[in-house]
């Protein structure tokens, strides 16, 4: 468990004081990080105080430091603060009588012994949600939050625009596979909007530096691995959809294997190559299915092939087997992260990017496209793994057995 929190090392630069000896006078202390969070007890984070004359030069002295509240921190001579149990409290630091102050929170985490299918599990302040299932499928809304909190400063670069409605059409994803087999996928979403925090992206691109929505990334990417465990332990493969939607001028689905538009555009004799499966997010299934890897992307049964057949274009698919020179997502962070792409990994992962009139538009066509989907994902399961939902688990049975924290390790 890593503190969170900008880290700062406690350094108080000299300035001179002038050639009269007097001794000069503190106008201002400020501490750095004026904001910190740390995640679990006996997690820690730096403080760094500078003092200041009349005149902003930097004086050179030792700080006294104290916190509000004891019982949630405690915080060393050299300003270096432990957590203890949850809460917020204040951080002094005192130089020549004056002082100045940062907040400090202490989130621990609750230990979950026992995911239970069904239930809500929420992270901090709500803003990652996980709803374990039973099915062998995990979805994730990285990017259909609307939580805009104060304490997260927007980012400042990469793309800050939400893909509309689709965390809505992940939980109509979800709703039509119960509908269709009595049992649920695994569901991760992110509440926050993506001006907040992209899940989507490495984390320092992610979260930009907030301690809080790094604390968010994790605990989104962290679930997303406690439902690839479960789903591998009782099943042995699965698939892991990212669900995302775009706003390219064709209305098909962009469906992402981490392969470029270039590849994509070559022959299948290429796309056959044991080169070109080891570098997609479907590596496990193209190493052991039979059939060659061209099919599995855009034969009659391939995901798009079975889109098709629901009367919903998609690329690559039969009907469309390249993007050709229009713009196509491959797949991003969660995709390579989550899907098989590195050896011994045995859930795929697949990035589904939803187009909006028809799909994302309306509560109506959400659920449409959401039946159909959910007969599209059993059929390819059967198809291409042998399964889908099955008597193994019931319903109503918890996940007992699996210790499994949502602290980040």
């Amino acid at each position: 468990m890593r503190a969170r929190g900008l880290s700062v090392t406690a350094l108080l630069l000299v300035a001179c004081g002038g050639e009269s000896g007097i001794e000069p006078q503190v106008a201002e202390v400020i501490v750095v990080p004026d904001q910190a969070l740390i995640v679990g007890a006996g997690g820690g984070a730096q403080f760094s105080a500078f003092a200041h004359d009349a005149a902003g030069k930097t004086i050179t002295a030792s700080a006294d430091w104290s916190v509000g509240t004891s019982g949630v921190a405690e915080i060393s001579d050299h300003g270096f603060a432990t957590g203890r149990a949850n809460g917020v409290t204040t951080v002094t630091a005192t130089i020549g009588g004056v002082s100045g102050t940062a907040q400090l929170e202490v989130y621990v985490p609750r230990v979950i012994t026992n995911y239970e299918p069904g239930q809500h599990y929420y992270g901090r302040r709500d803003y990652v949600e996980y709803i374990p299932g039973e099915l062998p499928v995990i979805l994730s809304s990285a990017h259909g939050g609307l939580l805009a909190p104060e304490e997260i400063p927007d980012r400042g670069y990469g793309v800050l625009r939400n893909d509309l409605n689709s965390l809505e059409l992940t939980l109509a994803m979800r709703q039509a596979l119960i509908d269709l087999t009595g049992q649920a996928p695994h569901v991760i979403l992110s509440h926050l909007h993506r001006s907040k925090l992209d899940a989507n992206r490495e984390i320092e691109e992610a979260a930009q530096d907030s301690p809080y929505a790094e604390l968010a990334w994790e605990e989104f990417q962290e679930w997303v691995a406690v439902a690839r465990s479960i789903v591998s332990g009782d099943f042995e493969k699965g698939l892991y959809f990212d669900i995302h939607g775009h706003g390219h001028d064709i209305e098909r689905l962009e469906l992402g294997y981490l392969l470029t538009s270039d590849e994509l555009n070559r022959p299948d004799i290429n796309l056959n190559s044991l080169e070109t499966v080891a570098s997609t997010s479907i590596r496990e299934l193209g190493r052991t299915s039979p059939i060659p890897f061209s099919e599995l992307l855009r034969g009659p049964t391939s995901l798009g092939g079975l889109f098709q057949a629901e009367d919903i274009p998609s690329v690559p698919s039969p009907a469309a087997p390249g993007p050709g020179d229009d713009p196509y997502f491959r797949g991003g962070y969660n995709t390579r992260r989550h899907g098989s792409l590195d050896d011994a990994e045995v859930i795929d992962g697949i990035q589904i990017e939803h187009h909006y009139r028809g799909v994302r538009d309306s509560e109506e066509n959400r659920a449409e496209y959401a039946a159909r989907a959910a007969r599209v994902i059993r059929a390819f399961m059967l198809e291409h793994y042998g399964f889908f939902e099955t008597g193994r688990r019931a319903a109503e049975k918890t996940l007992s057995g699996r210790a499994v924290s949502n602290q980040v390790k």
